[in-house]
Formats: structure tokens, C-alpha cells, sequence
């Protein structure tokens, strides 16, 4: 085994002995999804064995041989009535008769019953683990090494296997199977290397220490367990496969054996509501359970480096996984030139100091210092931080996390080196994941991967292109330029004001001065308002107490959606004032350029041209994936479609295609202004899609081939993608332009030029269309 002394950040020394031991309330969540547990099996089991014997019985009666019928003594007077009876013998025989009918539809009906009960078991899980790469201890031992230290001083299992991928995360997994139930889970470690990348080792150690809390909670048992009936349960609720098209072909079959199939359906509606009810209070303990978990495995980390080191993590997380998602976005770009890096985490570092600067936030993804008294802490995570991702549902919020693990705060000590320290030749891991990541990404296989300092040369130029002057303040980001109909603001008499100097340099000051910041600063504000009660009225998170903080006051869940609306009001003035600035911004340096002479009033009223075409095309391009990604989501999970349901999904992908169509034919007729690598004068039309335009579908189609719809929303999405890139290329070259244009204008210009001024000729305008100069 591999010395680590050296690597290994030693354990604080003052932990408190009962730190990790869990809580009362993790207990009683505990016995809560155990109860639920043992309900669900009891029921289950009830109706599963139930309806197989039913099945049995049934059929097993039709099967039996009839008796042989005997010889019956006549019919007798009863003495007491006068009337005539038969012998009870007789009676004994007809009341014996077998209805055969109801027996054969009750060992049907049980039967479905049956197979509707346990098909669910023998589904295997669709889950798609992505790029995972498993590692040994003899390629890595130092890694091993390590974590099999960590795993004595948290008191873990050593994991079955560990997995290396390229997410910004780290976690437990198990094996899927029904083999679980039965005997102990088998757990494996995922690292992800972006999470790598980005931790000194001391918060490394905190993160894989936290996963190793829950390799040693025996509760993670019940997670299987929880999966399993959420499997089966999941499949009977909110499943539809042939059992359902069985019944609904049967209903169609004859009037008389649709009342029994509708019968048998309203049945499964019933249990299936039944079912539905126990689902979500099985799962609603286990997410209580689940905050109970991380809180004790929070603990668990804090007892072997402290109660920063996890916390600071948490911190680093949003900007290494934005960082991750923007170095991707580049090495996608670069790939679209087939220019491939064989390091993901050079590029990774590289858009997290991208990001900073693009965000004016020297500060972003950094911790801050802790105090010189080793017994005081720093607040990291606001208070009113209290909703959580739906993805992370089971998760506490970030600040909920740290109050409890510095509840009883310790210091550990801080080891600022890398985690890559623990791997046997990190460049080669990175560019074993590198590849991989390209391989199941980019469905691409490059022969050869560059050095990524030279694919950074690329990235850069590309950035420098897109990252706009601070002067700004945000003004550009993530919206269209919208200055109006530029033919109209080419007409002389917009900008005829500004032939004087001095009231053409004031309007030019007036455009990005201090207005500018004040009213930026608060519509960023709004932004992150508006993403935040968006995220609470849709659902996207989950309150972690009753009500939210806004603008300094406390709201109930049932006040976001006003809430929303007010805020929505009051972006929209923002870009309503915006597209205002707009129009003066472009009159302004229109105004210069003609100026200057009537190459650069062409250049610029050219570009201006080019990029709100492109827009109008992003814009319906939005519209159509947007449509498209609905009409998917409204058909998965059905196996048969109303016929109207039917003609309106196929509506919606004729239109996307065709529409497509339309947009490249468009895209073709405009010309590439000088951007950086591409070529000027170019179509835009030939950048959008890397392969041919997909095929129409037949007149006569009656059905919905998924193949060619998949195709379609990846076109779709391709064209807008790379149309996003363009846009924000042309829109940084744009801002260049008017810079070059105000810069030359306000030089010194010789007496004998300053007296001209450069009059555009517009068709229609009477000012200028007379067929001679007009002199100034």
C-alpha cells in the first residue's frame, strides 16, 4: 500500500466524541420509512398472492371432472305444505352446477390482476450512468491509499468499486437489483474530476468523507429498498405498456366484453389511486429521512477536517460546474473547427477565470479568510438561502447545512494543494476522461487531441470577441439588440440633430455613464428575483420552511405567483428602456460614421442589418425547439394517441421541419460580417448544420417515428446553438465597431474636412434623393 502521510491532511484534534451519532429525529425518520416500508410489502404481497390464488382457483375449478349424474326418486308431497318437492339429493346436485362464464372471467381478471401486480419486478431500469471510467488500486495507489485511510477514520466500508467521471460531484452508488432486498448492497464510489479539479485537498477529503457517512448509515439500506418500491410502484401508477393496450383492444372487440374490460379498468383506476397515495407517503418519509442523512453525514466530514472545509466546498461548487459547462460549450465550438484538447480541466480553469471577468466578479466561486482566532468562524451561505433545487429535493439548503455542521464549530487544518497530488500520472486520467467525454458527446472519435494551451488559443480568440466592455455594465447581456427598423433610422432626418458636434459628443457621454450602472445594477437585481420566484410558483425547488424572503419582507408559497408577475412587470420596463437605448446608440454612431464618409455609414448600417436578420431567425428557431421539446414531453409515456392528439403532434413537427427549411434558405442570403474564424462574406446559412437538412415526412404518415423526431429536435437545436455563438460573436464585433467609429470621430479632425459631413443618399428621402449633394 502506497505511503500517504504526507498527503493525507491530518484530523482535527478536538472533536467532539458524540458528534456523529445520530439524532433523535433521524431515528424516528427512520422507523417512519421502515413503517411505511413493512405497509407497502403487507398490501402488496396481500393483493399479489390473493390474485394468483383467485387465478388458481378458478381455473382449477373449470378443470375438475363432473360428477356422473344418479338416478332421483320421483318427486314427493310435503306433508306440511301440499306442495311437491324434490329429494335433497336433487336440490344438492343443481345448487353444485359450476357458473362456468364467471369463473373463466374471474381467473382472467385475477390473472391481469396478477401480471398488472408484479411486471414492475422484472423491469430493468433505462438509466444511463454516462462517461464512467472505473480505476484499480494498482493504477492508482496512491488514490486507494487514501481512501482507504479515510474510510478507517470515518468507520466506512471500503467501497466495491471506484468511478471516476467528468461531472463537478461526488456520491455513493449502488447495484440495481432485486438481489438487494435480500442480501447487503454493494457500494460503489463515483469522483468526479471537475470536483477534483477545483478543491484544495482538505475540502476533497471533507467531500468524499461526507459520502463515506453514508456508506457506514445502515439507513442507505432503506434507500434500495425505497428504489425498489418506487420501481414497482412507480411502474403500476404511472406505467402504460401491453396491459393497457390489451384492455383497450379488448374494449373495442363486442359491446358485451367492453362492460366487463371497463369494469376491470375502473378497478386498476382505483388501485392504482390507492397505490399512488402510499407512493408519495413512502416517498415524502424517505426525503425526510434523506435531509436527516446528509445533516449526519455533513457531521461525519466535519469530524475529520473541521467544520470549514465542507462548507467551503459547497461554496466552490456553482462556479466549478458553470466553469465546467462553459468549458465545454468552447471545446465544442473549437470541435465544430475539429480542433479536439486532450484536457477537459485546462479548459475548466480557464472558463472559471473567463467567467469572473465576464461577470465582474474577482470574488466568484472564492471563499473568504477565515478569523486569526481559531474558535471563530465566517458565514458563508445567506439566511434567507432556504429553497433547494428539485433535483436536490432530498438535499437541506447550503445554509440550513452549515448552521448544523458548525453547531458545535471546530477548526481542522487547511491543506491547499491539489487533489490531482493522489493520482499516478494526472495528465494521462484527464485525457483518458477527455476522450471519453468527446466520445459519447460529440458521438466523436478524434484521432489525434491537441495540446490544450494551443486549443485555448482558439477559445481566447473567441472570447475576446464576446466579452464587451465593462463601460456597459451588462447592457448586451443575454438579449437581443432591438434599436427598430434601421431603414427607417437611416433616413437623414432621425439623426439630423447630431450634425452639430457638440450635441452629437453629449448624446455619445449620455449613452454609458453613471445612469447606465445605477439602472443595470438594478435590473440584475430583478433578474435574480425573477429566476428565484419563477423557480418557487413552477416548483423547481422545494421551501425548506413555510414562506421565502423578497425585498426584505417574508412571503407564503401562495404569494410567488403575484409576486412573479409584479417582478415580470418591471423587467419588462427594463428592456423596454433598453431597446430605447438602443435606438439612441445606434443614431448616435450613425450619425459619427456618416461623419467619417460613406464606407464606414455603410459598414456599420450593413452589420446592423445582418445581426437583426440573425436575430429574427433565433428567434423562431427558440420558438420551434421550444415547441417541439412540449409536444415530446406531452407524448411521453402514452403508447396510443387520440387521433386529434395525433394530428396536432404531427402538426407541430411538419411546422418545425418546414420552418427549418425556411430558416437555412433565409440564413443563406445573409452575408458574415468580419468575425474571428470565419470567413467574412460567407452565407450564415452553411455554419448552422453540420450534416444535410433532414428529410420531410410522407403526406400519407400514421405514425410517429421517434428516430426522425429525435433528428429533428437535434437539427433544430444544432441550428440554434450555433446561431447563439454567431449572434454573440457579431454583437461583440458590432460594439467594436461603434468603439473604432466614436474613437475616430473624436480625433482631431484637420479644419479643412471638419466643415463636411457625409450625407447619405436614402431612396424616398427628400432631403437627400434629388439627385445632387446637399451641401452643409
Amino acid at each position: 500500500m502506497a505511503d500517504i502521510s504526507t498527503l493525507y491532511p491530518p484530523t482535527p484534534a478536538s472533536v467532539p466524541v458524540d458528534l456523529t451519532k445520530p439524532s433523535a429525529n433521524y431515528r424516528s425518520r427512520v422507523l417512519l420509512v421502515l413503517a411505511c416500508l413493512l405497509l407497502f410489502v403487507g398490501i402488496y404481497l396481500c393483493l399479489t398472492a390473493g390474485s394468483a390464488y383467485a387465478c388458481y382457483a378458478c381455473f382449477a375449478w373449470l378443470a375438475e371432472d363432473e360428477p356422473r349424474p344418479t338416478p332421483l326418486p320421483a318427486q314427493q308431497i310435503n306433508p306440511r305444505t301440499g306442495y311437491r318437492t324434490a329429494p335433497a339429493q336433487q336440490v344438492r346436485q343443481q345448487r353444485s352446477e359450476k357458473p362456468v362464464v364467471w369463473l373463466f372471467i374471474g381467473g382472467i381478471a385475477s390473472g391481469l390482476l396478477f401480471l398488472f401486480l408484479v411486471k414492475g419486478l422484472f423491469k430493468r431500469s433505462q438509466y444511463d450512468p454516462g462517461v464512467r471510467v472505473e480505476v484499480t488500486e494498482i493504477e492508482q495507489p496512491t488514490l486507494f491509499a487514501f481512501i482507504r485511510q479515510l474510510c478507517k477514520d470515518t468507520g466506512a466500508p471500503f467501497p466495491h468499486k471506484v468511478f471516476l467521471t467528468p461531472d463537478v460531484n461526488a456520491a455513493v452508488s449502488f447495484q440495481e437489483s432485486l438481489l438487494t432486498l435480500v442480501f447487503p448492497t454493494r457500494k460503489n464510489l463515483i469522483i468526479g474530476l471537475g470536483l477534483v479539479n477545483r478543491l484544495n485537498l482538505s475540502e476533497f477529503k471533507a467531500v468524499l468523507a461526507h459520502e463515506f457517512g453514508h456508506f457506514s448509515q445502515n439507513s442507505m439500506a432503506l434507500g434500495s429498498y425505497v428504489y425498489t418500491t418506487n420501481r414497482v410502484v412507480g411502474d403500476i401508477v404511472y406505467g402504460r405498456d401491453w396491459l393497457d393496450d390489451l384492455l383497450a383492444a379488448a374494449g373495442r372487440i363486442d359491446l358485451r366484453i367492453s362492460v366487463f374490460v371497463w369494469t376491470f379498468a375502473g378497478g386498476l383506476w382505483v388501485l392504482r389511486k390507492a397505490l399512488e397515495a402510499l407512493f408519495r407517503g413512502i416517498n415524502f418519509a424517505h426525503t425526510s429521512l434523506s435531509r436527516e442523512m446528509e445533516y449526519n453525514a455533513d457531521l461525519v466530514a466535519a469530524s475529520v477536517t473541521g467544520s470549514d472545509a465542507l462548507v467551503f466546498a459547497l461554496a466552490r461548487l456553482d462556479l466549478a460546474g458553470d466553469a465546467l459547462g462553459q468549458a465545454w460549450s468552447d471545446l465544442s465550438v473549437a470541435a465544430d473547427h475539429k480542433r479536439y484538447s486532450r484536457d477537459l480541466y485546462f479548459h475548466q480553469t480557464k472558463a472559471a477565470e473567463y467567467l469572473k471577468l465576464r461577470l465582474n466578479n474577482p470574488m466568484l466561486g472564492e471563499v473568504p479568510p477565515l478569523p486569526d482566532d481559531p474558535t471563530q468562524t465566517v458565514q458563508v451561505f445567506k439566511p434567507e438561502d432556504t429553497s433547494v433545487p428539485k433535483m436536490w429535493a432530498t438535499h437541506p439548503s447550503n445554509h440550513d447545512r452549515e448552521a448544523n455542521v458548525k453547531s458545535r464549530y471546530f477548526r481542522g487544518p487547511t491543506d491547499e494543494r491539489s487533489p490531482w497530488e493522489l493520482f499516478a500520472d494526472p495528465s494521462k486520467v484527464r485525457e483518458l476522461v477527455t476522450r471519453r467525454v468527446y466520445e459519447v458527446a460529440q458521438k466523436a472519435k478524434p484521432e489525434q487531441l491537441e495540446d490544450p494551451e494551443a486549443v485555448q488559443e482558439f477559445i481566447d480568440t473567441e472570447h475576446a470577441e464576446t466579452t464587451y466592455h465593462p463601460r456597459y455594465h451588462g447592457l448586451y447581456e443575454n438579449r437581443y439588440v432591438k434599436p427598430g427598423d434601421i431603414a427607417e433610422l437611416c433616413v437623414r432626418s432621425s439623426w439630423e440633430e447630431f450634425e452639430d458636434r457638440s450635441r452629437l459628443a453629449e448624446a455619445h457621454a449620455q449613452l454609458y455613464g453613471d445612469e447606465l450602472k445605477t439602472r443595470m445594477e438594478a435590473h440584475k437585481a430583478r433578474q435574480e428575483e425573477l429566476t428565484k420566484l419563477a423557480r418557487v410558483t413552477h416548483g423547481a425547488v422545494e421551501l425548506t420552511g413555510k414562506d421565502f424572503e423578497h425585498r426584505g419582507q417574508r412571503y407564503r408559497l401562495t404569494d410567488a405567483p403575484q409576486l412573479l408577475k409584479q417582478v415580470e412587470g418591471e423587467v419588462d420596463a427594463d428592456y423596454e428602456w433598453m431597446h430605447a437605448l438602443d435606438r439612441q446608440a445606434f443614431r448616435a454612431h450613425y450619425a459619427m460614421a456618416a461623419h467619417l464618409g460613406k464606407e464606414d455609414r455603410a459598414s456599420l448600417e450593413e452589420w446592423y442589418r445582418f445581426h437583426t436578420a440573425a436575430q429574427n431567425i433565433h428567434t423562431v428557431l427558440v420558438a420551434q425547439s421550444r415547441e417541439i421539446g412540449y409536444t415530446i414531453a406531452a407524448l411521453t409515456g402514452q403508447r396510443q394517441l387520440e387521433q386529434a392528439e395525433f394530428q396536432n403532434a404531427l402538426g407541430v413537427f411538419r411546422t418545425a421541419a418546414r420552418t427549418l427549411r425556411e430558416v437555412i434558405v433565409s440564413a443563406h442570403s445573409l452575408r458574415l460580417p468580419p468575425l474571428k474564424n470565419l470567413p467574412a462574406g460567407d452565407p450564415l446559412g452553411q455554419f448552422l448544420l453540420a450534416e444535410p437538412l433532414i428529410r420531410d415526412l410522407a403526406a400519407d404518415t400514421q405514425t410517429l417515428d421517434g428516430v426522425w423526431i429525435n433528428d429533428l429536435s437535434r437539427q433544430v437545436g444544432e441550428a440554434r446553438e450555433k446561431l447563439t455563438r454567431i449572434l454573440f460573436k457579431s454583437l461583440g464585433g458590432l460594439l467594436a465597431l461603434q468603439e473604432q467609429i466614436a474613437e475616430r470621430w473624436a480625433a482631431p479632425v484637420p479644419v479643412a474636412e471638419e466643415s463636411t459631413l457625409a450625407t447619405p443618399k436614402v431612396p424616398g428621402d427628400p432631403q437627400t434623393d434629388n439627385g445632387v449633394a446637399n451641401p452643409e
